[in-house]
């Protein structure tokens, strides 16, 4: 079992970080892999609050799009999401929110 500890950044609206689906054939191998998120921190420079919403799309039920944050947002830094959160293949986080910078700090285990 291999892990590796990832930083995904998106600023704006947009999918933040999609779970690789395995595929054998490629070059290198994908293998299967589970996310374990651990937070999530969004930052907001624009100077002013900005509607933002936080979604985990579960790819393996009938995509499923579960809200994880939802708030008007102020200008700084704030840790909004503390995990664990865990995904599986395919699933995504996704961002929707102008001027905002999202950092996703998670790990992904392959077997």
């Amino acid at each position: 079992m291999a892990d590796s500890f990832k930083s995904f950044t998106l600023q704006g609206t947009g999918t933040a970080y999609t779970v690789p689906t395995a595929d054998q054939n490629s070059q290198p191998p994908i293998l299967p892999t589970t996310t374990i998120i651990k937070n999530i921190i969004m930052s907001n420079q624009s100077g002013g609050a900005v509607n933002t919403t936080v979604t985990m799309l579960d790819s393996s039920n009938s995509n499923l799009e579960v809200e994880l944050y939802k708030d008007s947002f102020g200008d700084g830094t704030e840790n909004t999401i503390q995990g664990p959160i865990v995904l599986e293949k395919a699933d995504q986080i996704k961002l929707v929110g102008a001027d905002v910078k999202i950092l996703i700090n998670l790990m992904e285990i392959t077997a």
